[in-house]
């Protein structure tokens, strides 16, 4: 008897724990499910945003004739010009220029102790020398070029529909190619 009493202790630890255990399993599967759930209902959401930007993209683009005869009756607004951001062909020669002084000033001090003797005129520099003179100061100027003679020439370059040409657009974007170039100044 005391060993069925026994044996009927280990049989209530051993239902105790089938139970305890396919009530874990249970709450896994829920918990599983409610995972799942989630990830269908996250997918519902990304796809109604999908829907709504399609349609808006739809509705667009069906306006696009619309927003056109608007512009032509209405708006007039056209691509930006070359003339609306520099003044002129010396402005635009002028952004290819490095932000130099003209000149630079120098400050030197003189102590005279002893009369300096006249140096008597000695043959010509060597080439090699001559680079490391400073430089000529030069002088330019610009003539404004007739009012007719400018109206001419933009009605040149209206009608041929460019500003400038194909070598002078390569020959700035190779500059600025080599601006932007690491390293470069």
């Amino acid at each position: 008897m005391i060993a069925a009493a026994r044996f009927r202790s280990v049989l209530w630890v051993a239902a105790a724990s089938t139970a305890g255990l396919a009530c874990y399993m249970v709450t896994q599967g829920v918990a599983a499910e409610r995972a799942e759930l989630a990830r269908t209902e996250r997918a519902i959401l990304a796809n109604r945003v999908a829907i709504r930007d399609l349609e808006t993209e739809l509705g667009t683009r069906g306006s696009l004739a619309q927003m056109e005869r608007w512009n032509a009756q209405a708006l007039a607004l056209k691509a930006p010009e070359a003339r609306q951001f520099i003044g002129g062909e010396v402005q635009l020669a002028s952004l290819g220029m490095p932000a130099k002084p003209a000149m630079e000033a120098k400050l030197v001090q003189v102590a005279a102790a002893k009369p300096i003797a006249p140096v008597a005129p000695s043959a010509p520099a060597e080439p090699d020398a001559v680079g490391t003179e400073e430089p000529m100061l030069r002088h330019a100027t610009y003539m404004k070029p007739a009012p007719d003679r400018v109206a001419g020439l933009e009605r040149k370059i209206s009608a041929r529909g460019d500003l400038l040409g194909a070598d002078a657009l390569a020959e700035i974007g190779r500059i600025a190619r080599t601006e932007r170039a690491p390293g470069a100044q």
